[in-house]
């Protein structure tokens, strides 16, 4: 199974609190100056996360030639209550491969710098007691993120919003009667992706998601399933290099691209165990030289997953899933239905991720292996020429037999939804990993993954792949 590790606000030693004191403070005199009246923290909390990260990469193609390299990201945040009705949180970011720190030559990625530059992540206000408490209002750079990113996730960027959460809006009105017990909230933004004060061309993104619970009574238990009802739309108006999903070489010089993605997802859990579901649909238009094309395309996720504790293998548990986004059929010309996300999470610090450490899937793209740090696009999606749309089935495993130690194991099958030159297989990939707990500080993780890829790959060029790693996690 895939780890993921979240971050919990752990007040460090002395030495690591004055010097993160020392390192946040100037920032935060900087925004009380601007204030008219005095202001005083009720609380503060300081942290640091800092991960390691030693990659051995070999290609899946023999004309290309295997990575290898360490890599650093360290994130250290303040989070504080100004008053009881004003919160701020500032974030600050600092990422790059070993031996190219303060280098003149940029890394090409998603980060605004990757070479050991500091860059603000996060810096947000949030005011969490508007209408009796029913109303949040946050703005400013935020990390935003739908369900598990399928459809939108800031992959530890932020987004310049403004974000307000309403939770049960009927509650305030008493003359709707029974209605106002009908419990249900809201999360909607407005986002800021690009401005177009320099470049012509602005990008914006907004989004809506009314989300409910709704009880579950099953073996006797009281559970809940959360439902979530959602719409994205994103208006890019920058002129951008575009290429259909059935096209293997033919672009498009796009100067506008309008796209609405609406879904919806639900999840239960009962004891140890969960099932999910998710359905998207994608629609809008690309426009360019005067003509447009339609986008088109659906994509789906289902899974079910638990655990349960054991007398021989300890804390144990399985899950199996299924995801599928939508190819370009390419007897349709005036259609694009390749279900492409613009905004899905698809990064963890430098190295991608999705189905599977290698392959790393989405609905609509992999792993690059000639441009691996790059930002994802209609163009650098990983995937074989003529090749759109993506199908996976994952099992996984794993077994933590003593309190410290975790291991586990994963099987990915990957399938082409359409591919101009036949063949949709499109490889296995087995994943196995180690993970120590040394402390609630520290964290070790090792991966070994071999990726073999299919008949959608050049029989002249293609050989099995492999990624191994190894990760040191430090939270204080």
């Amino acid at each position: 199974m895939s780890f993921q590790t979240r971050s919990v606000t752990i007040w460090a030693p002395n030495m690591k609190r004055i010097f993160l004191v020392l390192f946040i403070s100037p920032i935060v005199v900087g925004l009380i100056s601007f204030s008219s009246t005095p202001v005083k923290a009720t609380n503060l909390s300081l942290g640091a996360d800092y991960l390691l990260r030693g990659v051995s990469v070999g290609k899946r193609d023999k004309n290309q030639k295997d990575i290898d390299y360490y890599d650093s990201q360290l994130s250290a945040y303040l989070i504080t209550d100004l008053s009881r009705d004003v919160e701020a949180t500032i974030r600050v970011q600092s990422i790059t491969p070993w031996g190219l720190e303060n280098s003149t030559s940029a890394l090409a990625s998603r980060y605004p710098n990757a070479n050991g530059n500091l860059w603000v992540q996060n810096a947000f206000i949030r005011l969490p007691n508007i209408w009796e408490e029913r109303i949040t209002v946050i703005a400013g750079r935020q990390p935003i993120v739908w369900g598990e990113g399928a459809i939108l996730s800031d992959d530890d960027l932020g987004f310049n919003a403004i974000r307000v959460q309403i939770k049960n809006p009927l509650s305030a009105f008493n003359w709707l009667g029974p209605l106002r017990k009908w419990e249900f909230d809201i999360d909607a933004f407005s986002a800021k992706i690009n401005e177009g004060l320099q470049n012509a061309g602005d990008t914006d993104l907004h989004g809506v998601k009314v989300g409910y619970d709704q009880p579950w009574n099953a073996f006797n238990e009281s559970n809940v399933i959360r439902w979530d009802v959602m719409s994205l739309w994103e208006d890019n108006q920058a002129d951008h290099t575009y290429q259909v999903g059935s096209s293997s070489t033919t672009t498009l010089a796009a100067t506008k691209v309008k796209r609405q993605i609406m879904g919806i997802r639900a999840k239960g859990t009962l004891r140890d165990a969960y099932i999910f579901g998710e359905y998207y649909r994608q629609s809008g238009d690309i426009f360019y030289s005067n003509q447009k094309i339609g986008l088109k395309g659906e994509a789906y996720r289902f899974g079910l997953g638990g655990k349960a504790n054991t007398k021989k293998i300890g804390r144990f548990g399985a899950v199996l899933e299924i995801s599928e986004g939508s190819g370009d059929d390419p007897g349709t010309e005036g259609d694009d239905e390749a279900f492409r996300p613009t905004y899905a999470s698809r990064w963890t610090g430098l190295e991608r991720k999705g189905y599977g450490r290698y392959f790393a899937a989405s609905f609509s793209d992999v792993y690059s292996s000639t441009t691996p740090f790059a930002e994802v696009n209609s163009i650098n999606d990983g995937l074989p020429p003529g090749v759109s749309g993506i199908q996976t089935i994952h099992f996984g495993v794993e077994s933590t037999p003593w309190a410290k130690w975790t291991f586990s194991f994963d099987y990915f099958l990957y399938k082409a939804i359409e591919n101009l030159g036949g063949q949709k297989d499109l490889g296995t990939e087995f994943d196995y990993a180690l993970e120590y707990r040394y402390s609630g500080l520290v964290t070790f993780r090792g991966t070994f993954n071999q990726f073999r890829p299919g008949e959608s790959f050049s029989i002249d060029t293609k050989e099995n792949a492999t990624l191994s790693s190894f990760e040191i996690d430090l939270r204080f």
